[in-house]
Formats: C-alpha cells, sequence, structure tokens
C-alpha cells in the first residue's frame, strides 16, 4: 500500500484552522487555546497567508469571527487587519446574497423551480461563486440573465457540456454565477437526484434575504458528488459544514442512505461522513456516534486521506477508482443506461484534462 505523506506546513495551518472552528471556545481548552496562540503568535505575513488560506478553505468570515472574538479579549497586532478583512467579507457577502435573491425571484416569477445549492452550505461563508441548481428551458433559463441582469454567458468546458451547467458573469459581481439545469454530478448522471432535490428544498433565512436551498441530507450527497466522484480532495469547510450538521442539525441518517443508494453513491457518502467525523475528532470536535452501517459501507477511512497542495487528498488509485467503478456498477444494477453512458466518459475527460494541463497548464476548457 502506497505511504502517504502530509505537507507538513500546509497541514500545521489547516489543523489550526479546524481547531478554532471546531474544537470548544473554552479558555480550558488546552487545544483551542494552543491553536491561537499559534495563530496570533505570526508574523504579519505569514498571518495574512493563513487568512488567505482560511478563504480557499471556505472559512474565512467564520474564522475572522472566532479571531475577532479573541482579539477583544485579548489585544494583539494582528486585531486592525482582521477588522479590514471583516467588512471587506462583510460588503461581498451581502452583495452575494442581493444577487442571489434577485436571481431566485426572477426564476420564481416564471415558475422554475430553483434551489441555492452549495454557496450557503459554508454560511456565514459563501464561497467563490453562486450555485444554483434549476428545471426547465435551457434557452428561456439562460436568458434570464442576459434579459434582467445583462450577464454575459461563459464558454462551456467539455464536463460542463456533460454536467449541463452554464456560468455567467453579472455586471457588479465578482463571483460567477453556475447554474445547473436538470441534473447534478461530474457527466451529468444524477437526474431523478437533481428533481428531487428541487422538491425537497427548504427556504432558510440569511440576514435579510429568504432563500430556498437544499436540505441538510441533500447538502451531503451534493458534497460528496463534488468531492468523493469529481474533485478527489476535501476542503476544511466540507469537514466543518458536516460535523456542525452533524451536531447541531437532525440529520436523519436512515434517509440520507436512502437517498444516497437511490443515486449509486451510498459508499462515497459513507466513506466522506467517516472521513470528516475523524478529522473532526483531530480539531477537537464532539465525537459524533455514526449508526453501524457507515462503517460497514465506508471503502477507507481518514489514515487513507493527507494534507497535499491545501487540501485533504483523496487518493485516486484504488480509492477514487473504486468508487468510481462501483458507481457505475450500481447504477447497472439498477439498470440506469443513461447514467451508465454518461459515466463511462469521465475516464477520457480526466485524462483530457490531464493532457490539457501537462500542456497547457490550465485544464478548465475540459474539465
Amino acid at each position: 500500500m502506497t505511504r502517504l505523506r502530509n505537507d507538513p506546513t500546509h497541514k500545521q495551518t489547516l489543523d489550526a484552522l479546524g481547531t478554532i472552528l471546531l474544537a470548544p471556545r473554552d479558555p480550558a481548552s488546552e487545544q483551542f487555546t494552543k491553536a491561537i496562540e499559534y495563530i496570533f503568535a505570526l508574523p504579519s505575513e505569514q498571518f495574512e497567508q493563513l487568512l488567505k488560506q482560511a478563504e480557499t478553505q471556505r472559512v474565512l468570515r467564520r474564522s475572522l469571527e472566532v479571531l475577532k472574538d479573541c482579539a477583544l479579549r485579548q489585544p494583539n497586532r494582528h486585531a486592525q487587519l482582521l477588522d479590514t478583512w471583516l467588512v471587506a467579507d462583510d460588503q461581498r457577502v451581502r452583495k452575494v446574497l442581493n444577487f442571489a435573491h434577485g436571481i431566485v425571484t426572477a426564476f420564481e416569477r416564471r415558475s422554475y423551480p430553483v434551489a441555492v445549492i452549495k454557496t450557503l452550505d459554508h454560511w456565514p461563508d459563501t464561497g467563490s461563486d453562486v450555485d444554483l441548481l434549476a428545471a426547465g428551458n435551457d434557452n428561456e433559463i439562460c436568458g434570464i440573465f442576459g434579459k434582467e441582469f445583462g450577464a454575459t454567458r461563459q464558454e462551456q468546458s467539455w464536463g460542463d457540456r456533460l454536467a449541463h451547467k452554464f456560468n455567467f458573469q453579472i455586471p457588479g459581481l465578482a463571483e460567477l454565477v453556475e447554474v445547473h439545469i436538470g441534473c447534478l454530478g461530474q457527466t451529468g448522471e444524477q437526474k431523478k437526484l437533481a428533481a428531487d432535490v428541487l422538491s425537497r428544498s427548504l427556504r432558510r433565512q440569511y440576514d435579510d434575504c429568504v432563500l430556498p436551498v437544499s436540505s441538510v441530507e441533500d447538502r451531503i450527497i451534493i458534497a460528496t458528488l463534488q468531492r468523493m466522484y469529481r474533485h478527489y480532495y476535501i476542503r476544511l469547510t466540507d469537514i466543518v459544514n458536516i460535523m456542525t450538521s452533524l451536531a447541531n442539525q437532525p440529520v436523519d441518517f436512515v434517509k440520507l442512505k436512502a437517498i444516497a443508494e437511490a443515486s449509486s453513491v451510498w459508499p462515497g457518502v459513507a466513506t466522506l461522513v467517516t472521513i470528516v467525523s475523524q478529522h473532526g475528532a483531530q480539531y477537537g470536535a464532539p465525537i459524533v456516534a455514526l449508526p453501524d452501517f457507515f462503517a460497514a459501507a465506508a471503502r477507507f477511512n481518514s489514515a487513507r486521506t493527507y494534507v497535499d497542495q491545501k487540501f485533504v487528498r483523496v487518493p485516486l488509485m484504488p480509492e477514487a477508482a473504486n468508487l468510481y467503478l462501483n458507481q457505475v456498477a450500481e447504477n447497472g444494477r439498477r439498470h440506469d443506461f443513461r447514467a451508465m453512458a454518461r459515466l463511462s466518459l469521465q475516464p477520457m475527460l480526466a485524462t483530457a484534462a490531464f493532457v490539457a494541463f501537462r500542456l497547457t497548464g490550465n485544464d478548465k476548457g475540459v474539465w
């Protein structure tokens, strides 16, 4: 078995951020106190690098709030920089929410089912783009962005075409808006799941905006599609989001398993939740007791992950490859030939992306 090695610098940063976000915020908590002391002792340049890493991990706002609270109780040289970043992020998030609300309103006015996915899973962080799931006619949905928001439709990559998603640049909004129309998954294989996610969506309030978002079980499924079947790396926000949901929201484990099985991704879901719970425990989060059927279905655990290039990585061989093959086999068992046909293109797409990256340093036109 291949020995996996962590990048020590990035792992130390990830551990510190994970600890301040998940460990009990109690002066008596040695793990939390040591993480705060480590962060505040960083030179200014390294401290700002840590904040940039928090931004990459989609935990910037939550990290800023914890650090600001600690700085108020124990003033330090980084307090002014924290204020600057908080003000800037507050302005950015307000703009994202206002645009998301405007887009959702435009869709609902035309009776197009729509939900905000992924973007608000990180709340009060919002990520690097605005993700929507919608159902309806491609041309009409794309037309909404041009007519109502003056948006420019971005060129689709091969992966975008397979996944049936479109990206738009709206004047006044720095983030791209990504719309998945009628399906989910790297190759658009999850058609029924997409319809079910829309039907199960819930309305939640974010500041002064009420928006439709996916249920907690669907959030975990969508995160699994993204992390275990597409990118093969886990951001810190995935660990924080899922751990927070397991601790504070009533996750229906039986329902989660049923949805995942129907979508042929139950081993991936069980594996991701297992990995997340183990990493969360390392960061000092309260232990979450998972049902035995998670351990029975998980294909590997956190011991087979490693920190490299800023993220918690999932090895492609054999771990990710086995999950992919199981997904194909499960769709075959369910006679979902549409999903099988689309999934069969994923290895070719991944190979093309790898070649493009090696030749040009960029795989965006492919992946």
